[in-house]
């Protein structure tokens, strides 16, 4: 009967070394609880302790630090090593990384519509002019028709480049503004308020870009013609320059000046012109 214990004590002996020592790489404490159990059951050491210290360890004393051992390594020991159901899932995910593919693939094309959102669109150049004029006269006349009827812009060729001392390849534009304009009781009135118009138009657009080097204002108003018929026509035309826009103190301008002052600039600069197209 003795011989059978030592036997099984060496081989429990030997398979907890061994254990231990594989549990070295993984948990340094689950490998010295299971060689301390090794050691413990290792036939020589009962001789050792009792040569040693005449000391013989009780069977339950021994029995009892066996089973702490055997708790603490497994305590010890990694939820992975302990785990089954996780080492499982581990190794089905080692072996087919390929189902983790169509998730990538189902995520590319979301992150190129993330980045490929187009800019806020920038507005044309008429669109900015119209919004100016519309935010400084309104967008309708006092007799509830549209404010504006066109706006045309127009790219100076290399003649008129080099006729107004621009730079050749420069780019400058002219632009081309046809409106309704409030209606008012007498002549002098009506004059006035088409001056006032203009003033503003000026005021409202030369800043909007500085390529605009002049604007032509087609100030309109109901017109009969010699059949008695009565259509929106043009009344004045204005022509300012962007040199003159400079030159021009604004907060002490007075509108009604502007006819005389754009014909006394027309020999300085062509650019600039005043036209009453129609008899007031």
């Amino acid at each position: 009967m003795n011989k059978i214990v030592k036997i099984v004590s060496w081989v429990f002996s030997i398979v907890f070394v061994i254990v231990g020592l594989a549990l070295m790489s993984k948990s340094i404490l689950a490998s010295l609880f299971s060689i301390l159990l090794a050691v413990l059951l290792f036939p020589k050491t009962k001789e050792f302790i009792q040569k040693k210290f005449s000391y013989a360890l009780p069977g339950k004393i021994k029995v009892g630090i066996i089973v702490i051992l055997l708790v603490g390594i497994g305590i010890a020991m990694p939820k992975s090593d302990v785990s089954t159901p996780s080492t499982d899932k581990q190794e089905v995910s080692s072996e087919q990384p390929a189902q983790t593919a169509p998730v990538t693939e189902k995520q590319a094309p979301v992150q190129e519509v993330v980045q490929n959102t187009p800019p806020p669109a920038v507005k044309p150049d008429e669109e900015k002019i119209t919004d100016a004029i519309n935010t400084s006269l309104g967008s309708k006349t006092n007799t509830d028709k549209p404010r504006i009827v066109s706006v045309e812009i127009d790219k100076y060729d290399a003649k008129m480049l080099s006729i107004y001392k621009y730079k050749s390849g420069e780019s400058v534009v002219g632009l081309l503004i046809k409106i309704n304009a409030d209606e008012n009781l007498t002549t002098n009135l009506q004059k006035g308020t088409m001056h006032d118009e203009a003033t503003k138009i000026a005021q409202s657009v030369f800043p909007i870009n500085q390529t605009i080097g002049d604007i032509i204002i087609w100030s309109q108003l109901p017109v009969k013609d010699q059949y008695g018929n009565i259509k929106d026509d043009t009344a004045i035309v204005y022509s300012i320059s962007r040199s003159l826009f400079n030159k021009i103190n604004w907060s002490n301008f007075n509108h009604r000046d502007l006819p005389t002052l754009l014909k006394s600039e027309n020999s300085v600069d062509d650019r600039n012109n005043y036209f009453e197209s129609i008899k007031f």
